[in-house]
């Protein structure tokens, strides 16, 4: 364990070398890599604007690195065995102390991709640390009593769980208020920064490579998509099949990889195909072929709905979170009001997803194409390692 070194405090722009080079150093954290998805592909935009800087995950496989590009300038903080990767979640409890103990080396400033623990790590010289903040923790600020129920069961789980929760919340807000800037996707997330840390979140928008995800130019065809990592009860796909279970002359197709891939393999009717994991083109063009894609969660932004919209298709979205920010009723797709069966069942019945305009629907896309993401996240970067103010009107998406 490294000796402890004096704590950066938010707002301040102290810390980092003497003098910051017009490349400054950055130190680039991520918290778990365990499969390749949205966090994964925000850090390796980090990793691409910053090709200098070293990547250090609270845990992470190289396979993940490996198609980040930052396999030769990447470490694990845990040992990135196959068992504690599908198992780090019961971890919680350490891993606070865990990433608290591990000092990363001096830097002008840390930028931090963090929806757990990456924002509690700190350099040795206490540089000012950039937070994108995905999400506050969700077990314990926005989703505590979903995770409560799937899984503590009974009294004497419950009460340690809420337990764990509370001690959690103590160490994140501390943490908080060391962050010099904090960065977000949505409006959702900024107000969910302000209201559990009381900072103030710029939204500079996701980083979505609308060169890739693009039209087909082709018909698409007759099946409905679910897209992502499948995560019960965050991603709430078991709504999705109960409702197709339904609409026995629909086609639902799952692609897509997770804890939960069993479970919802085991319980799916006839109607529902699964595709497990794709690699990057057949990601594509799932998205190009569908008639249009479910998106059932409440996502602190959700990259699904844009991906699919810089395809030209429309989404059908439960109207909460990031989805208020990324889907349009009328021009991109629909919402749905319950995040229930019975909700997206009826909104199914009624959604024609012919009635949209593919060249409308990528419009929209294109404010989070990946470019100006990257140039506003390393105008602020610098600023940030250079001590010199935020020019939030350029930096901030309207």
């Amino acid at each position: 364990m490294h000796d402890p070194t004096p704590v950066h405090h938010g707002g301040e722009t102290g810390g980092g070398l003497e003098r910051v080079p017009s490349s400054p150093a950055v130190a680039i954290t991520h918290d778990f890599m365990e499969i390749y998805g949205g966090a994964e592909r925000v850090t390796q935009e980090f990793a691409s604007a910053f090709p200098d800087a070293h990547l250090t995950a609270v845990l992470g496989r190289r396979s993940v690195a490996d198609r980040m590009g930052v396999a030769d300038r990447f470490t694990s903080v845990l040992p990135p065995s196959d068992r504690l990767l599908k198992r780090y979640r019961v971890l919680a409890p350490v891993l606070p102390g865990v990433v608290r103990a591990h000092r990363l080396a001096d830097a002008d400033v840390v930028l931090s991709s963090s929806y757990a623990f990456a924002h509690l790590f700190r350099t040795r010289n206490a540089a000012p640390q950039v937070c994108y903040c995905h999400s506050p923790l969700r077990f314990a600020w926005s989703m505590t009593d979903s995770y409560e129920e799937e899984q503590a069961k009974g009294a004497v789980a419950r009460r340690a769980f809420r337990a764990l929760a509370a001690h959690n919340r103590r160490i994140d807000r501390r943490a908080a208020q060391r962050v010099h800037t904090y960065l977000t996707q949505s409006p959702y997330v900024a107000r969910q920064i302000e209201q559990f840390y009381g900072q103030r979140a710029l939204v500079v928008g996701a980083p979505v490579d609308c060169s890739r995800f693009r039209p087909s130019g082709e018909p698409p065809e007759d099946y409905y998509l679910i897209c992502g990592r499948l995560i019960e009860p965050y991603k709430r796909v078991s709504l999705a099949l109960e409702a197709f279970r339904e609409l026995p002359g629909e086609r639902l197709v799952i692609a897509g990889d997770g804890p939960a891939l069993g479970d919802l393999q085991a319980k799916a009717p006839p109607n529902v195909t699964f595709l497990g994991h794709l690699g990057d083109d057949a990601v594509v063009d799932v998205m190009q072929k569908c008639k249009a894609t479910v998106f059932p969660s409440r996502d602190d932004f959700g990259l699904i709905p844009v991906e699919v919209a810089a395809c030209g298709r429309p989404v059908l979205a439960y109207g909460a979170g990031g989805a208020l920010h990324t889907v349009v009723p009328g021009r991109t797709g629909e919402t749905f009001p319950e995040q229930t069966v019975a909700s997206l069942l009826g909104a199914l019945r009624r959604f024609d997803p012919s009635a949209y305009d593919p060249a409308v629907i990528r419009e929209h896309a294109l404010r989070w194409d990946r470019g100006p993401f990257t140039e506003r996240v390393t105008a602020i970067v610098r600023a940030v390692a250079a001590g010199e103010p935020i020019d939030e009107a350029a930096v901030t998406l309207s």
